[in-house]
């Protein structure tokens, strides 16, 4: 959650705050400043004392294992003492350890033998003794211990008779007595405590007054280099402190004394400081409030009147004032009187520029979408019916292209002028492009939406004049009624969209009615769409192939690659089904693509004589990048290029015959064979063969089935083929399915066929067996 600068009434008030706050974080940086240089001097004093004690202390150890090393030393020579550990005597050892440990103020005193034996008080302490004078390491006459979370000090004298016979060994137990002894010698308050290690790494209090830590365990590690200095947060408040570890049996110490300082005892002595420098800022804080209080009174007054001028201002009424002086503030009040005589005129064009089309005067999608969910609401309050057209010029496109931009707005805005005239009973807008829309609302007969939708059909049948112009155009139009067909404005306005590309697919100039099969249908296609972009990515396509069959050298001469889409779910999909939805929405490119790279790199495992013919759709001609595509599946496949033919249709001439034609001869220049397919269907394809040398014509299908039966149809083959010899193309007749039919191909002179008589598409791994077959077995 981020935090936001409150907001104030006043500016006087912002002002006042702004300048406090300022001069606040002034101090706040002062007083951290001031605090971080008292704690690091406080830290440094902290470290000489606490080094100083500890050096005392190092000297106190020292004193002391002398002074022990000396007890045990006197006894060790007593000739007496060295007697009885020869000869074994115990009642009279320990009679003379019991008088020393009393003179010495040892916890214990005890004799190990050379066998490890000892002689002395029993239990824990006393088996750690016969391991010491063994596991001590050579030139050490001490150790520090831990026994039963005890921690001891053991001193030991070797006994010589004259041979050394065993040790003398002083035990002194370090409790609180001894950590008292240093606190006493220190000048500051230092707080010393025995630390006894677990065997794991971790280091507790012998006096259970420091619990385990990690921070503690930490400093005693680094210790054992070097004099460390730590800030540690105990149970008791938070200490400077140093530890000492303890030589034991080991490398690994096992006990060890921490000497720590509370933090508070160390900043003790400075809060004088830092109390004077709280009092010194709180001081200066009032003065900077009432300074800038003053000041942005001087500021504000003037402001606060432009502001109430402004309020009347955006209630719409004119306001003036004036104030005295040449400042910023004064010429601000004069360019707001200026400001304030002009505003309320724009303010009006401006309403109006936001809800309506600038080119037309009508209403635009804003307003539009706004009226509908009013007329929606009234209906229901109130009863009646509403009706939404949809409409779209036809060819609109075509008017921009020839007679260019300034004819085509002249165009739209006579067609809003005459759809206004017509519907003078409905609310007519532009919703953008060639894109109109109409709301009938209220009480109004059921027919009136068809009657309506007639009457702009009838009204378009004439040459519009626009701009000098008479240009010939129609309308589609898509209507749904409410609330049969939706029951908000979302709804109504898709449905009646969807009757409009109804009105479109139906040939245009008409006007359809929404269908719920529409709704269906449109969310199928959706469906189909987000399924094929899936089967791009998932490689969901496949290639069948039918083969071309060479009736001069009776042999298979070729084969067209046919995609085939195998969806996981709904099986085998055929290509009527998701072919024009990806033309429709671009997918076909990235298809189209696949399918040349695949079909070249099949291709590559058949005989040099067979060619792949690959289709190629109007949109992946309009593709800049459609040559690339194909020398790149060449390159990859090592197809070479004359084994390749590129099947188009008439329709990739639709958007310009030039730039196609320029694209065919590049093509036919790298030696790729070029069709034209489904000829004899449209209406221009003898302009484009003259237009163009195509290596093939491709005989439409409707031609072919009624070959035999309709002698117009044998005709028109007849004249295709002879036409194709003149021009020195070759032809293929497609959907061959009968003797009969291949035979009347035969005899007219027909090169190819293709057809269910000689082969279904097939996958590619039963080419192979359809090489071997010959046209005879098929007749």
């Amino acid at each position: 959650m981020s935090l936001r600068w409150p907001r104030f009434r006043h500016l006087r008030t912002k002002l006042s705050v702004l300048y406090a706050s300022l001069f606040a974080v002034t101090l706040v940086l002062l007083a951290v400043v001031a605090q971080v240089m008292i704690w690091t001097h406080a830290r440094d004093s902290v470290r000489q004392e606490l080094v100083t004690s500890g050096s005392v202390y190092d000297r106190l150890w020292s004193l002391r294992s002398q002074s022990l090393i000396a007890s045990a030393d006197l006894l060790s020579r007593d000739f007496g003492f060295r007697a009885a550990v020869a000869s074994g005597d115990r009642p009279t050892i320990a009679s003379a350890l019991a008088n020393i440990s009393n003179r010495a103020e040892v916890t214990a005193a005890f004799v190990v033998d050379q066998d490890g034996q000892v002689t002395g008080p029993s239990g824990a302490l006393a088996a750690t003794v016969a391991r010491f004078p063994f596991a001590v390491p050579d030139g050490r006459r001490d150790a520090v211990v831990v026994v039963a979370g005890q921690v001891y000090r053991l001193i030991m004298s070797p006994v010589m008779a004259p041979m050394q016979v065993g040790w003398v060994v002083f035990a002194v137990q370090l409790d609180g007595m001894e950590m008292q002894g240093l606190e006493r010698l220190s000048a500051i308050p230092l707080i010393a405590t025995i630390m006894r290690s677990d065997g794991a790494g971790r280091w507790h209090a012998a006096d259970r007054s420091v619990g385990s830590d990690a921070a503690v365990d930490d400093l005693v590690e680094a210790s054992r280099s070097s004099r460390t200095l730590a800030t540690l947060n105990l149970s008791t408040g938070r200490a400077f402190a140093i530890a000492k570890p303890l030589a034991g049996l080991t490398n690994r110490p096992q006990a060890a004394i921490l000497i720590r300082y509370p933090l508070n005892a160390a900043l003790t002595p400075y809060l004088p400081l830092q109390a004077g420098i709280a009092l010194a800022g709180l001081a200066g804080l009032i003065l900077v409030v009432l300074g800038s209080r003053r000041l942005a009174m001087g500021i504000a007054g003037p402001i606060a009147a432009l502001e109430a001028a402004a309020r009347a201002l955006e209630e719409g009424s004119r306001a003036h004032i004036v104030v005295k002086g040449r400042d910023e503030i004064s010429r601000l009040a004069a360019s707001f009187d200026r400001m304030s005589a002009g505003i309320l005129e724009r303010e009006n064009r401006i309403t109006h520029l936001a809800f309506h089309d600038v080119l037309t005067g009508l209403p635009n999608r804003t307003f539009f979408r706004q009226s509908l969910d009013q007329a929606i609401l009234q209906v229901r309050r109130t009863g009646g019916g509403i009706a939404v057209l949809c409409l779209d010029l036809d060819r609109f496109k075509g008017v921009n292209d020839t007679l260019g931009h300034p004819v085509g707005d002249a165009l739209l805005k006579a067609i809003g002028t005459m759809l206004s005239e017509v519907a003078p009973d409905g609310l007519v807008s532009r919703l953008g492009g060639d894109e109109y829309a109409m709301i009938l609302s209220g009480q109004f007969d059921a027919d009136r939406p068809r009657i309506l939708a007639q009457s702009i059909l009838d009204i378009m049948r004439q040459p519009v004049v626009a701009d000098g112009h008479h240009i010939a155009t129609a309308v589609s139009i898509g209507i749904a009624i409410g609330p049969v067909d939706g029951e908000d404005a979302d709804e109504l306005l898709k449905n009646a969209d969807l009757a409009l590309y109804l009105a479109k697919e139906d040939g245009r100039g008409v006007f359809r009615f929404f269908e719920p099969s529409l709704d269906a249908a449109a969310r199928w296609r959706r469906q189909v769409e987000l399924d094929l972009r899936a089967a791009i990515q998932a490689g969901q396509f496949v290639l069948n192939y039918q083969p071309v069959f060479d009736l001069k050298a009776d042999r298979i001469g070729g084969f067209e690659a046919l995609v085939r889409w195998h969806h996981p779910e709904r099986g085998i999909v055929p290509p009527a089904e998701f072919i024009p939805i990806a033309e429709d929405t671009g997918l076909i490119i990235a298809i189209g693509e696949w399918v040349m790279q695949e079909a070249c790199r099949q291709a590559m495992h058949w005989p040099e004589h067979i060619r792949v013919a690959v289709n190629v759709s109007p949109l992946q001609f309009r593709n800049s990048g459609l040559q690339a595509i194909i020398l790149q599946a060449l390159a990859h496949s090592g197809l070479a290029p004359d084994r390749l033919e590129i099947e188009i249709t008439e329709s990739v001439f639709l958007d310009g015959e030039g730039p196609v034609i320029a694209l065919l001869h590049t093509l036919r220049a790298m030696g790729i064979r070029v069709a034209l397919d489904d000829f004899g269907t449209g209406y221009s394809s003898l302009s484009y063969l003259r237009s163009f040398p195509f290596d093939k014509i491709k005989i439409d299908r409707s031609f072919i089935t009624s070959i035999a039966t309709d002698p117009s149809a044998a005709a028109i083959v007849r004249a295709i083929v002879d036409l194709a010899t003149a021009l020195d193309m070759e032809t293929t007749a497609e959907g061959v399915e009968d003797t009969g039919q291949l035979d009347l191909l035969r005899g007219e002179g027909c090169g190819n066929i293709q057809g269910y008589l000689f082969s279904r598409p097939v996958e590619s791994g039963r080419i192979a067996g359809l090489l071997e077959n010959r046209i005879s077995r098929a007749a």
